[in-house]
């Protein structure tokens, strides 16, 4: 690892070179300045209870408020079943005539045809199935916001460390230059650059702890917890899942993503419609039964009523063409699905690959060149033949390009909760 070639540059300088005013001592309090920002390995932080990207997906999906709220829509639609499976109200008529016999009491009860009431209970199951889509939709969507936010954090934290490292060194830098100026060594302008490095150093530290906190306040939002609540992950920027097959996940997206189960619920329910309006001629019986009271004939007589409202000017036509309409349009969107899941898809799917080719850059060339011109800047500036601000060149390149480094398994992280979301299916959550 790097520290470890620190270490031996270190015991690399036993005695002391010959300098009037700078012994090698000195040296090597500038030469330390250049090891390395982050080790290769991934540094997690550590505390207790850290939470796995699985944990804080498991958390968000119990305490999310918004989740919360919107799985409350499921109850409004089973309050839809149970209304659209209730039984109309019975009637009561009571009449008193002038005539003999005076008073009468009728009980009748409308009784709807199974026809009638099976197609709506099915239009109502329908809607409920419906509501239980949109809310498998929240919950992709919090799915999203935890990766993106999780890995956002990460990204912070590694970010907040480079700048502590880099805020360190100006200040270490700027002592040893002040000692080589005090010396003779080297004029005030390299003390002034040196203490103009410390002052943006300190500046960068303070933005990047600030968006440390929006980082967590964003995931905590998302974990149902309050904004300034301590929180520690357990994962790793560089934990990359395997990607996907693309021509597999277009086709989970066409057969379980959830716009494809919304676009068949929503003709399910549109089919159930159109049997609804068909039974719009079936005519409505009401069933009664009563007494008549003070006949000259009898005290007390039953009376029977048999009712039927015939549909003869209307019969839900106009019902049965909006259904049928809708159908030809549910039709054409399924086909509009179909091309736009696999244009989507394929242009989510590019993003990925290309997130994770930047990361396989940074790995496999720009990390170990950044590494290898700091050493080549060390061992110059050991030598005497650069100058110090060479070698603060060459170790904010390094930095730089590991603050490149960590964005770009960030973009990764948040292209593929992007292509999951696109998709309307959970992909694996891989190591974290």
């Amino acid at each position: 690892m790097l520290s470890a070639v620190d270490s031996g540059m270190a015991a690399a300088t036993g005695r002391e070179i010959q300098s009037p005013h700078l012994t090698r001592r000195g040296l090597l309090l500038v030469v330390c300045l250049s090891g390395p920002l982050l080790a290769a390995a991934p540094r997690a932080v550590v505390a207790e209870q850290a939470l796995t990207l699985a944990d804080a997906l498991a958390i968000a999906l119990r305490s999310n408020l918004g989740l919360l709220a919107a799985r409350g829509r499921h109850a409004v639609g089973v309050a839809g079943v149970g209304i659209a499976s209730a039984w109309p109200n019975p009637e009561l008529e009571a009449d008193y005539t002038s005539s003999r016999p005076h008073p009468a009491f009728l009980f009748s009860q409308p009784i709807p045809f199974w026809a009638k009431r099976s197609a709506a209970i099915a239009v109502g199951r329908g809607e409920l199935g419906l509501v239980d889509i949109g809310i498998d939709g929240v919950i992709q969507q919090l799915r999203h916001d935890v990766r993106v936010h999780y890995y956002g954090l990460l990204f912070a934290l590694r970010a907040e460390e480079i700048g502590g490292l880099e805020l360190r060194n100006d200040r270490e830098l700027l002592e040893l230059t002040q000692t080589r100026f005090r010396h003779g060594d080297v004029p005030e302008l390299e003390v002034k650059q040196a203490g103009l490095g410390v002052g943006r150093a300190e500046a960068s530290l303070k933005a990047l702890s600030s968006d440390v906190g929006v980082a967590r306040g964003e995931l905590n939002l998302d974990l149902g917890r309050e904004r300034d609540a301590s929180v520690a992950l357990a994962g790793h920027l560089e934990a990359r899942p395997a990607l996907p097959d693309l021509g597999k996940l277009v086709e989970r997206a066409l057969s379980e993503g959830r716009e494809a189960r919304e676009l068949r619920q929503r003709v399910a329910v549109e089919e159930s419609r159109l049997r609804l309006a068909r039974t719009g001629w079936i005519p409505d019986l009401t069933a009664g039964a009563g007494a008549e009271f003070n006949d000259p004939e009898f005290s007390v007589g039953p009376q029977f009523r048999l009712g039927l409202s015939i549909p003869i000017l209307y019969r839900k036509s106009a019902e049965q063409a909006q259904a049928r309409a809708a159908l030809e349009v549910l039709s054409r969107e399924r086909e509009a699905l179909r091309q736009r899941l696999g244009t989507s898809l394929s242009s989510a799917f590019a993003r990925v690959q290309a997130a994770d080719d930047q990361v396989g850059l940074y790995v496999a060339s720009l990390v170990p060149s950044a590494r290898e011109v700091r050493e080549l800047y060390r061992d110059s500036y050991r030598e005497g033949t650069v100058g110090i601000l060479n070698l603060v060149d060459a170790l904010r390149s390094e930095r730089e390009v590991q603050l490149g480094y960590a964005r770009a398994l960030f973009d990764f992280h948040r292209a593929l909760a992007d292509l999951e979301q696109q998709a309307g299916v959970e992909l694996t959550d891989g190591p974290a």
